[in-house]
């Protein structure tokens, strides 16, 4: 009997656990190349690549070069792991009420991560003068802390794949997918918890990974793709604190190495850049979250919003009243847009003598063309027909008369 296809995205089961399975060995790879490069090519890929196709032993060439955690290294990170998950749990901050999840939930958060910012800021400014400790620490142990995160996402992926086969948090909102690469790709819980606010997912986005200014702005984080749907897997875990903490610092590892001087036009111009792609991530997304918060009661750019209003059943058997911003008229998702525009404005600061500090840039403009066609997929299959009716009178997914 022929296989059937998969209900999500229509590709073959088979093909979508090959995919799951080289995503996974390839991610690590991928932070391996770019450590080797940096750590011992002069953060040149060319070179890197020439050297290992010359290996006569490339397992052996690579194996060599692997970063291995040390004592000090385990222990800082376990110490930086630790501090961070204290200060998410017991620092003041307002808490928030998160959008509702498929299973009828509405989950509180504390936002104190601003808190958590400072608090950290002045840990490491107090522990450097009472202790002596060098802040280059972190940079010159790069390679042994970038190990000891691998360990950390392997412990954190182990033990909440287990969890979510024996206790979920939520039978409800815990997928278990067929394939076993698949599943670990993509399946598990949607919002782990120990205790009643200490969510591990949000955690691991906002404190061990992710970008820093998320702290700032963690309520939105609720109701992104990886907020909101994504489940507590491989993908979510590794992605944020086993990539982001590596692909997302290149440029300021390479200019430790290679520092450029731009000229002045050239900087202005890429604050420029990072200022519009920033802001206009910022505004789209609170335009959104200012229409959701009032029910469409509210004005935008001194007018009131068009909306077109639907429901959408949850898993508690409940109708629930969404709003589908009909004054996003430029594009259904420019706020990824503004994602690319900074993080390639971020990369523009090293200059273009060398591709090794636009890792970030690149995975960036990847990821979002990637979640912009899981967004429409998941969109059709929430709203209908609303989401037909909105797509005929806003036709551009991205980028107006392009894309």
């Amino acid at each position: 009997m022929a296989a059937k296809l998969s209900p999500i995205n229509g590709f073959h089961p088979v093909f979508q656990e090959a995919i799951c399975l080289f995503l996974i060995i390839s991610s690590p790879l991928v932070c391996l190349l770019y450590w080797i490069a940096y750590e011992y090519y002069e953060a040149s890929l060319s070179d890197t690549v020439l050297a290992i196709r010359s290996a006569k032993d490339i397992i052996g060439f690579v194996v060599d070069r692997i970063p291995r955690p040390t004592l000090a290294s385990s222990l800082a990170y376990l110490g930086w792991v630790v501090y961070q998950a204290a200060l998410y749990q017991y620092a003041p901050g307002p808490l928030h009420i998160a959008p509702r999840t498929p299973g009828g939930r509405r989950l509180s958060y504390r936002l104190n991560g601003l808190t958590a910012w400072a608090l950290t800021l002045f840990t490491a400014l107090a522990a450097s003068k009472i202790f002596n400790i060098e802040l280059s620490w972190i940079a010159k142990h790069w390679g042994q802390l970038l190990a000891s995160a691998n360990l950390y996402c392997a412990v954190l992926i182990a033990i909440f794949r287990y969890k979510s086969k024996t206790w979920p948090d939520n039978h409800g909102e815990t997928i278990s997918m067929d394939g076993f690469w698949r599943d670990l790709m993509n399946g598990g819980e949607l919002h782990p918890r120990t205790g009643e606010l200490f969510d591990w997912k949000h955690f691991n986005a906002s404190r061990t990974g992710g970008i820093l200014l998320w702290t700032l702005m963690s309520n939105w984080f609720l109701e992104t793709l990886d907020g909101s749907h994504e489940r507590f897997s491989f993908y979510s875990i590794y992605g944020f604190a086993g990539m982001m903490p590596h692909l997302w610092t290149l440029q300021s590892q390479y200019l430790a190495i290679h520092p450029v001087s731009l000229s002045k036009a050239k900087v202005v111009m890429t604050v420029i850049f990072f200022v519009i792609g920033w802001a206009g991530r910022h505004f789209v997304d609170q335009q959104k979250s200012v229409v959701k918060a009032t029910n469409g009661y509210c004005t935008i750019w001194w007018n009131k919003p068009r909306i077109i209003r639907t429901k959408y059943t949850t898993s508690d058997g409940k109708s629930h009243e969404v709003v589908i911003l009909g004054f996003w008229g430029i594009a259904r998702h420019l706020n990824y847009v503004g994602s690319v525009i900074y993080t390639w404005a971020s990369c523009f600061a090293c200059g273009t003598d060398s591709f090794f500090p636009y890792a970030e840039a690149v995975v960036m403009t990847l990821m979002c063309i990637h979640r912009c066609h899981r967004d429409e997929a998941r969109c059709q299959e929430k709203y209908g027909k609303a989401w037909d009716e909105y797509c005929r009178e806003v036709p551009w997914r991205m980028v107006p008369g392009l894309y």
